[in-house]
């Protein structure tokens, strides 16, 4: 290839310049036309749509569009994301005048949706048949092959041979084979004129010829919006609103390729662009789809879902504070080119902080006036097989009090997050002799508030009638957490009262005190936490709890010790003290968001409220999500929701997970580094394969036939798990074992010429390099179970309204004999989302469709939780890949 080809953003000559945008505006037209077939088949403008509905509808549309291209050339313009193809910034106007045209056309004459889409295919049919005369002719200069192609005429031929048969159908009597001879004329006949001609008339003509005749078709009312077609060997029929659609789908998709082709000048670009455009379109098509069932199931089942949905507006700051960090990176990090417009990229960089930062000066506003922000509406529940609504509303309190796993989250996030990009501060800074005893000491203590929780957790609280728990751990809680806090704050005073010229100075010379405060600190501060309510206490200084109290100071030290880094930091010049001043900041981070995540997690474990300076720390909280976090209140005034099937569901997955990925990434990596390729191996392959093409319901009956007899005999969670773990485990098999098989031998054979051991090979290099695709294909087995229904009503019952979830956790207890461990919950059955929809639709008239769609709804977003969750790892492991 030429340098020449290679840079050009122009594949036809200057001179053709109307050709050129001539082109594009059909290619635009035809990208048009098809979102508008995919907006007709979902019925949200149906065909029939006339006057100001279809004028509003198609006004809708040019604003979006109008946005978009406007948005994109600003960016251009501004060198923020430079748009440097002739072809695309064509296309980007084309959009505009074909949508604008659209509209008013609509607005001007009395039509409807199908004859205006009928126009659209009538009018790409003219466009390529000049496109292609014009190039026969020479009126442009373009580089026509001598045919277009046996491909492309064998699929003209096919789509010629299927109108053909359905044009003959329609003009003969039925029972005659009259039809079969219009199809071959019409299918011979396409392929011959695609294959004979040249090129540039071989591509747009028959394609012209397709797509006039379907415009036709639809415009003269050969098949309009009241057409109907039952055939006597169907059950059902076709009717217009549905036919039409499809034509247009089918239409711009064969226009757009051809057009494309002319636009590129023929030759191997012009099929290298047709087929690349067409193959977008699919894709859209396809995203388009999905989209499209979210939205749908959204649409019906969100009112539902959310009613009664209420929020303290320092509940929502708290979850926004992820947010808020992920703008404020995204605002610190470059972007467009080196020549862009200043003012541009400053805007480019803060709009999303801005938007994050408008949210919570709304959340702030509310704290401050006492004004609550609220949003009513009615929803229907079912009462006496009758639909009755009932108003409620969507409201930001302007409450105080934060729930602990809400707290607990983000400040996890946040903390790891920050730990992430801190470096080391190994070697910095002097360390003195108590400050290195005492970092020797750290870990000890740890060790010793470990086995206190072993300890205690097996034998209890008061072991042999000993009442230790109220001696011996409260001694051990006492006495870690006044160390922990001491550790906590000792950075923040080694840097005050430090005899450095400098505020940088005294925090370069105190570092050792950072890693030992901020680590020491968390981990001596967890372990004495932990031992709280296994040992039965709750330490209390006068009226305040020792161990949050101790966690709020810390966090607080760490948070001062971070500010004073950063003021340290902008006085700074040097460059190498100006990087470690970055690390302690990083630390004093970590320090703030990890011990705030203690306060919570004593809470959510001692069941304890910590309030400091009016706000509350408690496990009442201030969310209230009824559908989410209450069961089925059979007599309430309000239905309540479904959290026993969204627990059911979440320890279905969890328990499935736990028992099918590491067996099925151990077989992987035996089967693939271990064991010789030969038969065994082959029927291995042979057998997951069908495994994972069996019919879910042939699962269930497995687990109902097999599993309950050796279970109790009764339906239960851990049956459920099992035979989800089955159905989850070729499938981890299967692409475990390809992308084991994915990594390079050289990986192994410089593991193996520096003298690693298999073993530490496969650890160590192999399946870090795999587990991308092992996440893979994790993701899209708990995409399957997460939605199976048929199974689970065999082993799992099917339960219309629970008022009980199923409690795991608490349901573990140690026994005297094998195995050891029990847990009666796992015995028991339980509801769970996909039954819980199956359950209303049984139901029949009983069962609350509201109810159902907003069930499926949940559904939808916990299995999109499961997807994100994974993605989220996949993207991590290959940034890691990517680093290493």
């Amino acid at each position: 290839m030429s340098d020449a080809y290679a840079t050009t953003d122009r594949l036809v000559s200057a001179d053709s310049n109307s050709y050129d945008r001539g082109l594009d505006t059909a290619i635009a037209l035809s990208v048009v036309g098809f979102t508008l077939g995919l907006i007709t088949l979902v019925n949200l403008v149906p065909p029939g749509a006339s006057g100001s509905a279809l004028t509003t509808a198609l006004g809708t549309l040019l604003a979006v569009v109008v946005g978009a291209v406007g948005i994109t050339g600003l960016a251009s313009y501004t060198n923020v994301v430079p748009v440097t193809s002739q072809r695309v910034r064509g296309i980007g106007l084309g959009l505009v005048v074909s949508t604008l045209a659209l509209t008013a056309l609509a607005a001007v004459l009395p039509v409807t949706m199908a004859t205006l889409l009928g126009t659209v295919l009538l009018a790409e049919a003219l466009a390529i048949t000049a496109a292609g005369v014009s190039s026969r002719l020479e009126l442009v200069d373009t580089e026509p092959n001598m045919s277009a192609g046996l491909l492309s005429g064998g699929a003209l031929g096919a789509v010629g041979l299927a109108m053909g048969a359905a044009i003959g159908g329609a003009l003969t009597s039925a029972g005659s084979l009259l039809w079969l001879v219009g199809a071959v004329v019409a299918g011979v006949g396409l392929f011959l004129l695609a294959i004979l001609p040249r090129e540039d008339l071989g591509s747009t003509l028959p394609t012209a010829i397709v797509v006039g005749a379907l415009g036709l078709t639809i415009v003269t009312g050969t098949i309009g919006v009241g057409w109907q077609w039952n055939p006597q060997t169907l059950s059902g029929g076709f009717t217009g609103g549905a036919v039409i659609p499809v034509f247009l789908l089918v239409g711009t998709l064969l226009s757009a390729w051809s057009a494309a082709k002319c636009r590129a000048g023929f030759g191997a670009r012009g099929r290298e662009y047709g087929a690349f455009l067409v193959i977008n379109l699919n894709a859209f098509l396809m995203v388009a789809v999905m989209a499209t069932i979210v939205v749908f199931v959204t649409l019906k089942g969100v009112g539902y879902a959310v009613h009664g949905l209420s929020v303290g507006a320092l509940t929502a700051l708290v979850l926004l504070t992820p947010a808020l960090l992920a703008a404020v990176q995204f605002a610190r990090t470059p972007a467009g080119t080196g020549d862009w417009n200043d003012g541009a990229r400053q805007l480019f960089r803060v709009l999303p902080l801005a938007a994050v930062g408008a949210l919570a000066a709304t959340f702030v506003s509310v704290l401050v006036t006492g004004s609550p922000l609220r949003y009513s509406y009615a929803y229907i529940v079912q009462v006496n097989r009758q639909g009755q609504p009932l108003d409620t509303a969507l409201a930001v309190t302007p409450d105080t009090t934060v729930g602990p796993l809400l707290l607990l989250a983000p400040a996890v996030l946040l903390a790891v997050t920050f730990f992430r990009s801190f470096g080391s501060l190994r070697n910095v800074g002097t360390q003195s002799e108590r400050t290195g005893s005492i970092r020797q000491a750290v870990p000890t203590a740890v060790l010793v508030l470990v086995v206190l929780i072993g300890f205690f957790l097996i034998l209890g609280p008061a072991p042999f009638g000993l009442s230790l728990g109220e001696t011996l751990g409260f001694a051990a809680v006492v006495a870690g957490a006044v160390a922990a806090g001491g550790l906590a704050v000792s950075p923040l005073v080694g840097v005050l009262t430090s005899d450095g010229p400098t505020l940088a100075d005294s925090a370069q010379r105190e570092a050792p005190l950072f890693t030992l405060g901020v680590f020491g600190g968390l981990g001596l501060l967890l372990a004495a936490l932990l031992l709280q309510p296994v040992a039965g206490i709750n330490p209390r200084v006068g009226p305040v709890n020792l161990v949050p109290a101790v966690a709020f100071g810390a966090a607080v030290a760490s948070l001062v010790l971070a500010t004073l880094t950063t003021v340290a930091k902008r006085s700074s010049e040097e460059t190498i003290t100006r990087r470690l001043l970055t690390e302690e900041t990083r630390l004093g981070l970590i320090g703030a968001a990890g011990f705030t995540a203690l306060v919570g997690l004593h809470v959510a474990a001692t069941g304890v409220s910590f309030t400091v300076l009016g706000v509350a720390v408690s496990n009442e909280g201030s969310l209230s999500w009824p559908m989410v976090m209450e069961a089925y209140i059979p007599l309430g005034a309000e239905p309540g929701g479904i959290m026993p099937a969204i627990v059911g569901t979440v320890w279905l997955v969890v328990g499935a997970t736990l028992f099918a990925v590491p067996l099925g990434v151990g077989a992987a990596v035996f089967l693939t580094e271990y064991a010789e390729q030969g038969e065994f191996t082959a029927v291995v392959e042979i057998a997951t394969n069908a495994l994972w093409s069996t019919p879910s319901i042939v699962f269930g009956l497995f687990g109902a036939a097999f599993l309950i007899p050796r279970l109790g005999g009764d339906e239960s969670l851990l049956a459920g798990m099992l035979v989800l773990g089955f159905m989850l485990l070729p499938l981890v098999l299967i692409t475990s074992r390809e992308s084991i098989k994915a990594v390079p031998d050289e990986y192994r054979d410089a593991s193996a010429a520096l003298g690693v051991t298999q073993w530490e090979t496969i650890k160590s290099v192999v399946l870090p390099a795999a587990m991308p695709g092992v996440i893979t294909g994790v993701i899209l087995g708990v995409g399957r179970i997460a939605g199976e229904t048929a199974p689970l009503i065999l082993v799992l019952g099917s339960t219309l309204n629970a008022t009980e979830s199923v409690d795991v956790i608490d349901g573990f207890r140690f026994v005297s004999g094998p195995p050891f461990i029990a847990n009666d919950a796992l015995l028991t059955a339980s509801a769970s989302l996909p039954t819980q929809v199956w359950a209303v639709i049984a139901a029949g008239v009983s069962g609350s469709p509201q109810m159902g769609w907003a069930t499926a709804f949940i559904l939808l977003m916990v299995v999109l939780t499961f997807y994100a969750v994974g993605i989220t790892a996949r993207t991590y492991f290959r940034r890691k890949l990517n680093y290493e």
